[in-house]
């Protein structure tokens, strides 16, 4: 019998990881469906309250900040035109409530010309589960080329061997 409790109790735990990385998932491919159909308010609530969006172009930090991005006239003028790819990514679990993904995202954008590649990207996010919602407390994104983006796929890159 203590070997079927034990068996039963891995069991549940690594369905419980697996059950963590499919919510990860989710809430980043989220944040790209709400973005490209102009939802401010759906984009920035997979953020934490305080949560830290740093890209190479700008860094927002809170949920307001995010909500101002989504809202703004650039933004706005992609709306409709747009389609964010997020993945493939890798998830790490740190802790029961901590994670990190690393991976890329694509940007697509329709124009007279037709449809481009308008951004591709590599990300890293940092997430806690928060009232049992997975939610990012920070991404940082780095288009390719940046003179950044190595150093967040290297320091990406040690995280996962140190995991």
């Amino acid at each position: 019998m203590e070997n079927l409790e034990r068996i039963v109790a891995d069991l549940v735990r690594r369905v419980g990881a697996l059950e963590d990385e499919l919510a990860i998932h989710r809430v980043i491919v989220r944040y790209g469906l709400a973005v490209d159909a102009g939802d401010a308010e759906g984009g920035a609530g997979v953020f934490t309250e305080d949560g830290v969006y740093d890209v190479d172009v700008g860094r927002m930090e809170g949920r307001e900040a995010v909500r101002r991005m989504v809202r703004g006239e650039r933004h706005q003028a992609m709306v409709g035109h747009c389609a964010h790819q997020m993945g493939p990514f890798t998830v790490t679990l740190d802790a029961p409530e901590r994670a990190t993904a690393v991976g890329y995202s694509r940007v697509y954008l329709r124009t007279p010309a037709g449809t481009h590649v308008y951004r591709v990207s590599l990300n890293r996010w940092e997430l806690a589960k928060q009232d049992g919602e997975w939610l990012i407390t920070r991404r940082t994104t780095r288009i390719l080329g940046h003179p950044e983006a190595l150093a967040v796929l290297r320091a990406a890159a040690d995280h996962a061997a140190s995991a």
